[in-house]
């Protein structure tokens, strides 16, 4: 069985995060499925992971090498369109070209799965040519935009008009996407995301507990992911027996890097920029508590995996993660944005270390009920494409 797999998000290096858990999606499929991932070109990569379990990765130009900024990076597409203007004059050639090299590559395959909603949108004009089925796969942000933009509206419309399915990865997604398009209800379904097994063995390595509380943040440093307002949080805190590690990179950290030492937080906040996703259990297992302030999400993977590895998670009230933890049991919620809430419950489990790890105990069983793993996510990914092939 031959997959094309599309995507503007997938790591080309070996250390690089972008698109991981499409990696891991791919890596535990049944052996009898093909997959060549074709993914925009970026302008640092010369080391590429060519060969995959199984298929193959193709990268695309659509700039000259030093131009090719739009994907990969720190927050994706958006972050790029974002952090410079310059590079909305690269969308037209991305989509050329991505639109030219699916069209050359669908002739060989049987499938077509697109991941997010202009890929979906590519990918069913080129289905339609060539008379090739396709699913697409919804993530957070498409699904979240769709009742305040009409640009997106009209994506994720058109991705369901033109797909055989459109997967989202959380129930929370579905239900709007469904309530936004209840004529497409039977086409939308849910596959969520796996974790991996290590941070399951994270969680038993956790180090024995001293008068030092180690708070983590790990996600990339753009403005929609809070960061700032788990900064302003911690420097309400008093006392001296509490860290804050941070994990990731992006645009906003200079500027959150310059705040820490407006508030005299460099000796109690610590950037350690990107990691290498084989690190991450690592991190989990020497924390106590997982911050996480997103404003808009599908279900982020790494509260997931803060979860896997028994981490009391203090979160925003967002639907994606309301429906993953349950306030008082396997963690705290606050309002989005609530800087003065977030500190309140981060002096809280300060103070309580048998509350910290009831709640972390609390969210590993969840997850471990939620059955979540990439075996089983790649699974039900074959067991959908058998189902459109037949």
């Amino acid at each position: 069985m031959n997959i094309l797999l599309l995507t503007t998000s997938y790591p080309l290096q070996k250390k690089s995060r972008s698109g991981i858990f499409i990696q891991k999606m791919i890596e535990h499929l049944p052996a009898e499925i093909d997959v060549t991932v074709l993914t925009p070109d970026d302008s640092s990569t010369t080391d590429y992971l060519r060969s995959l379990k199984g298929g193959a990765l193709v990268p695309f130009r659509y700039a000259p090498k030093r131009w090719q900024r739009l994907a990969h990076g720190d927050g994706g597409i958006i972050a790029a369109l974002a952090e410079n203007r310059f590079n909305l004059l690269l969308l037209p050639f991305l989509f050329c070209s991505c639109f030219i090299v699916t069209g050359w590559l669908a002739r060989k395959t049987k499938l077509i799965h697109a991941n997010w909603s202009i890929n979906g949108v590519l990918a069913g004009i080129v289905g339609l040519l060539f008379n090739k089925p396709v699913i697409t796969t919804l993530r957070g942000s498409d699904v979240n935009l769709v009742a305040k933009s009409w640009l997106m509206r009209q994506l994720a419309g058109n991705c369901l008009s033109h797909s055989k399915y459109v997967v989202t990865v959380s129930p929370a997604l579905r239900q709007e996407l469904v309530r936004q398009f209840p004529a497409y209800t039977s086409k939308i379904k849910v596959i969520g995301n796996g974790v991996d097994a290590a941070f399951f063995v994270a969680g038993e390595k956790r180090k024995a507990e001293n008068n030092l509380v180690h708070f983590l943040y790990a996600g990339n440093l753009v403005p929609g992911k809070g960061v700032h307002v788990i900064l302003a949080a911690v420097a309400a805190l008093s006392g001296d027996n509490w860290r804050l590690d941070i994990v990731g990179d992006g645009a906003e950290r200079e500027k959150l890097e310059t705040f820490c030492q407006t508030k005299n937080l460099q000796e109690k906040v610590t950037f350690h920029g990107s990691v290498a996703p084989e690190q991450m259990p690592k991190y989990m297992s020497q924390a106590d508590v997982f911050v996480f302030a997103s404003f808009a999400e599908g279900r982020p993977n790494v509260v997931l995996e803060a979860m896997a590895a028994g981490l009391p998670v203090l979160a925003a009230a967002i639907p994606a993660l309301r429906e993953l933890i349950v306030h008082e049991r396997q963690g705290l919620l606050f309002p989005p944005g609530d800087a003065q809430q977030l500190s309140t419950y981060m002096a809280r489990l300060l103070d309580n270390p048998e509350e910290r790890r009831n709640m972390g105990s609390q969210a590993q069983a969840a997850l471990t009920a939620l059955h979540l793993s990439w075996p089983d996510t790649a699974n039900q990914y074959a067991a959908l494409y058998k189902t459109v092939l037949s």
